[in-house]
C-alpha cells in the first residue's frame, strides 16, 4: 500500500502478499506498483538502506530485515527522483536496415545489442543507434529513451525490429501490437527433441517477487499476476541432439518462448537463464548468447501489407553447420539460409 508522501518522504505500507519478504525486496516492488514511471532497483534501495536512509517503523532497518504486515517503511522522496537521461547519437556503429518508408524502419538487430538504455545505464544501446541515424525518431512516441520503439527484443535474441517514424505509425503500430494482428515467427535451436512434430503451448506466464526470471503456471488455479501466453511451434530440421524450430507467439510477454520451451523440456540452446543445466553440460558447442532469433514480421499498416525477413544470424548459422551430420558430404550453407528466411 502507498501513503501519500509528506516533509519529503515515501511512506510505504506493508500488504498481505509481501510478508517475509526482505525490505529491499518489499520496497522495490511497492515502488513499482506506486511509481511505474520511477526508476529503481534493488541495488539501488539496498544502497540507500546501508547508508541509513530506510526507516522501518519509525527505526533505521537493514535491506536484509524481514517484512511484517503493516509494517510501514520510510524513505526520501528526492532518492527517486531522477535527472532526466539525455541520449546521445552514437555514430560509430551503424545499423542493419531491412527497409525503410516514410512510416516505418525495419532493422535486424545483431545480438549483443540492447534496444533502449535502463535508466541511468550508459552502455551504447540500439536507440543510440537510431538516433544517429534517423534524427527524426528522437521525438517519437514520447518516450526519450524509446524514441519509435513499439516492440522489443532481448539483448542476446538478435532479427527484425520495427521503429515508427512517425507519431500517426507510433499509435497504429501500437495497437497493432496490442491487438495481436501482427504475425511473428522466430527461430530457435532447443536442446533434445520435441514430442512433436508440431504443437501449441498454453501456459500463463508469472514473475514473481524481485526476480528477472519468469515462470509458467502449469495448474488450473492461476495467481493472481499470471498472464496469458500463446505460443506455437513446428519442427524445421531434426539434428542428432537438437532440434530447429519455427515458433509463433501469438501474446508477447516477457520471455514468452524462452520459458514456453524451457517447459516442455526443450530450452533454447545457450539461454542461461532458463537451460542453465544445459548450459553446464555442454562440451561440444561454444555458444555466447541463446540461439533465438526474430525472423519474419507480418502486418498491414495504413493499407499496405508489409513483410520483413532477417537473415539468420552469422553465429546461428556457424552451430547448425557444426551440427549438421552431413557436412563432411557436402554442406550446403546458403540452400539452408534460403529455406529458413522463406
Amino acid at each position: 500500500m502507498y501513503i501519500p508522501p509528506s516533509a519529503g518522504n515515501i511512506f510505504l505500507e506493508i500488504p498481505r502478499h509481501l510478508v517475509d519478504k526482505r525490505l529491499d525486496v518489499a520496497v522495490f516492488d511497492l515502488l513499482q506498483e506506486s511509481f511505474p514511471e520511477k526508476k529503481c532497483s534493488r541495488n539501488m534501495i539496498a544502497s540507500l538502506a546501508n547508508e541509513g536512509k530506510i526507516s522501518l517503523n519509525g527505526v533505521v532497518a537493514k535491506a536484509t530485515c524481514k517484512m511484517k504486515l503493516h509494517d510501514v517503511i520510510t524513505l526520501p522522496q528526492e532518492a527517486f527522483i531522477s535527472p532526466v537521461l539525455v541520449v546521445e547519437p552514437f555514430h560509430d556503429s551503424p545499423l542493419t536496415i531491412l527497409y525503410e518508408d516514410e512510416y516505418l524502419i525495419a532493422i535486424n538487430k545483431p545480438f549483443g545489442l540492447q534496444v533502449h538504455p535502463a535508466g541511468r545505464d550508459e552502455r551504447k544501446t540500439l536507440v543510440h543507434s537510431l538516433i544517429a541515424q534517423y534524427p527524426e525518431t528522437r521525438d517519437i512516441g514520447g518516450d526519450a529513451l524509446r524514441p519509435g520503439i513499439v516492440h522489443r527484443l532481448d539483448r542476446d535474441t538478435s532479427g527484425v525490429l520495427v521503429v515508427a517514424r512517425t507519431e500517426a505509425s507510433f499509435d497504429s503500430l501500437k495497437e497493432l501490437f496490442h491487438d495481436r494482428k501482427i504475425k511473428k515467427t522466430y527461430l530457435a535451436l532447443v536442446y533434445g527433441h520435441t514430442e512433436f512434430l508440431s504443437g501449441e503451448i498454453n501456459k500463463p506466464l508469472i514473475r514473481r517477487s524481485g526476480e528477472l526470471k519468469r515462470f509458467v503456471v502449469e495448474t488450473n488455479d492461476v495467481p493472481e499476476g499470471a498472464r496469458q501466453a500463446q505460443t506455437l511451434y513446428r519442427v524445421i530440421a531434426r539434428y542428432g541432439a537438437y532440434d530447429l524450430l519455427e515458433v509463433m507467439p501469438r501474446t508477447g510477454r516477457t520471455h514468452q518462448i524462452r520459458v514456453h520451451l524451457a517447459s516442455i523440456g526443450n530450452p533454447i540452446v545457450g539461454d542461461t537463464l532458463y537451460a542453465s543445466k544445459y548450459v553446464r553440460q555442454e562440451k561440444n558447442l561454444l555458444v555466447k548468447r541463446q540461439l533465438l532469433h526474430a525472423s519474419c514480421l507480418e502486418f498491414t499498416l495504413f493499407a499496405k501489407k508489409y513483410a520483413f525477413f532477417a537473415p539468420l544470424a552469422p553465429d546461428f548459422r556457424t552451430v547448425l553447420r557444426d551440427i549438421d551430420e552431413t557436412r563432411d558430404a557436402g554442406y550446403d550453407d546458403e540452400a539452408l539460409e534460403s529455406l529458413l528466411v522463406q
